[in-house]
């Protein structure tokens, strides 16, 4: 009983505009502010004194466009190929090991050598480094096989 959780091919297009879309609006908005309903507790600096947890909190463009370049490069690296064949699968599987240890290796790295409140950055992309070697990795087999080269 094998389970295909795959995109249809056609997410590939919609992840691209998202992922474009949402790079592009951070680098040309990113002074927009903006108020999203959020769950919200801060006790110690709170100067408003609203209470409760859940408010409209003040932020910028980024809350929209780092779930937009989620999704969009979740769209990218799992959709389907025109032709999905076992080597396919294989090439993604080898893909999503490399992608992890690689990632991996940063994240451990960039915590031995990165201290302050710069670090908070660190965990925050950590995910999307993923995303972007897998996707990287995964078309240069995928074109590497396709020129009949060895991987």
């Amino acid at each position: 009983m094998k389970k295909n959780y795959l995109f249809p091919h056609w997410f590939k297009v919609m992840g691209w505009v998202l992922s474009i879309a949402a790079v592009v609006g951070y680098i040309c908005i990113n002074e927009l502010d903006i108020k999203m309903p959020a769950l919200y507790l801060d006790v110690l600096f709170d100067d408003d004194n609203e209470g409760g947890f859940f408010r409209m909190a003040n932020t910028n463009i980024l809350s929209i466009a780092m779930p937009l370049l989620t999704i969009g490069l979740l769209f990218i690296g799992f959709s389907k190929e025109k032709v999905e064949d076992e080597f396919v699968h294989y090439l993604r599987a080898q893909s999503l090991i490399w992608s992890t240890y690689v990632t991996a290796t940063l994240f451990i790295i960039a915590t031995l050598l990165i201290y302050g409140i710069t670090y908070i950055y660190v965990p925050y992309l950590v995910f999307f480094v993923f995303l972007i070697l897998f996707i990287i990795k995964f078309k240069i087999a995928l074109y590497r096989f396709n020129k009949g080269g060895a991987q």
